[in-house]
């Protein structure tokens, strides 16, 4: 994917932040249907976002739930498999890999990756697509929260990490490095294109720090800060031979505020193909107009709503435009700036695999 002109600026604690906090289920409630068997538990939507109860559902897939007052953790682990929720620094980590709760922005904006609905503990579904294999799908008609397990593709994906810092640039870095495949060569190439995108940051960073050497060195006094490079990557579809993975490059050079470029890449794991979204489309169909369409009426749905301010009107998605599979949709995003003012972060809109069907090419797996 096409990278773009990094802006100079802050961390917006928004970014970086999610935190545990309880609501009022004033929205839609729903009962949960895991594999066909019902969950003794509701699902709620609040906001846009889906969230589910974590003991509840984790137990139904076999993991094991246990609570740390003391550390303010929740352990979610079955044998191979070890996720730490810490909630007093709003992070996950999932075996070798941490994140932020709230580091990438959700759909309809920023509401945290977790909630408490009386003694209950509620993840959003991305903890759960993204972690635990589920694909989450409303059936609205029913009132009904349908979750499926998913078989993952067979492969193992380590998480390399750098961190360092100095009095000019704190530099924190993760990027995956997946192992497995039958063609080593495929793999390899793969793993390249990850590593190479932590390179480019790392670099961007470096180049930004001798930037504003050259500009105090002029006289400027104006940005105590130092310079900071933060890349990250969410694993968003992994099975039927498709591997697609969000990259997330937030750098900071003095000013205002920082600026996230978010990327993607979409793989056959077979072939070691890369995808664009005209790609996965069959030659004569009019995807453009559908995803349009779909994305004109969410704006106004978000406008309406008060979580999104219009800055200039939607046209059109572009022949490369960014993208990444989910477990039930396609995703189209627009970067910071792209159409909305900073304040909207990066904008996301899942278009569902059904409205999709009939232009998708033949024998592209999706589900």
């Amino acid at each position: 994917m096409r990278k773009r002109v990094i802006m100079l600026g802050t961390i917006v604690s928004l970014l970086f932040s999610a935190c545990a906090y309880g609501f009022a289920a004033k929205e839609i409630q729903a009962a949960i249907v895991l594999d066909g068997a019902n969950i003794e538990a509701c699902a709620y939507i609040y906001g846009g976002d889906v969230y589910l109860p974590l003991r509840a559902v984790g137990e139904a897939l076999g993991y094991e739930i246990q609570w740390s007052g003391e550390e303010q953790t929740v352990s979610v682990s079955r044998p191979g498999e070890n996720i730490v929720i810490d909630l007093s620094n709003d992070k996950i980590t999932a075996d070798d890999h941490v994140y932020y709760m709230g580091g990438d922005y959700s759909a309809k904006g920023f509401y945290g990756g977790s909630v408490t609905i009386g003694d209950r503990m509620y993840m959003r579904a991305d903890f759960f697509s993204d972690n635990l294999g589920l694909k989450v799908r409303w059936d609205g008609q029913n009132g009904i929260m349908q979750l499926e397990s998913v078989k993952k593709n067979a492969i193992s994906i380590k998480t390399v990490k750098e961190a360092s810092e100095d009095d000019k640039i704190k530099i924190t870095i993760q990027y995956p490095q997946i192992d497995g495949l039958a063609d080593k060569t495929v793999q390899d190439s793969i793993n390249s294109i990850f590593e190479k995108s932590a390179t480019d940051a790392r670099n961007e960073g470096l180049k930004n720090v001798e930037e504003m050497e050259k500009v105090r060195a002029s006289g400027y006094t104006g940005s105590p800060n130092k310079c900071e490079t933060y890349f990250d990557y969410r694993l968003k579809y992994n099975q039927s031979g498709l591997l697609s993975v969000v990259c997330m490059d937030y750098q900071y050079a003095g000013g205002a505020h920082g600026l996230t470029v978010q990327s993607s890449h979409t793989f056959n794991l077979k072939t070691g193909e890369e995808y664009q979204l005209k790609d996965l489309m069959k030659n004569d169909a009019d995807y453009v107009s559908l995803i349009n369409n779909t994305v004109r009426n969410e704006v106004n749905e978000r406008v309406k709503e008060g979580t999104l301010s219009e800055n200039k009107p939607f046209e059109t998605i572009r022949d490369d435009q960014d993208f990444y599979l989910a477990d039930s949709a396609v995703v189209v995003y627009f970067q910071q700036y792209e159409y909305w003012p900073y304040t909207a972060g990066i904008q996301e809109f899942p278009v569902d695999f059904s409205a999709l069907k009939d232009m998708l090419k033949p024998g592209f797996l999706v589900s």
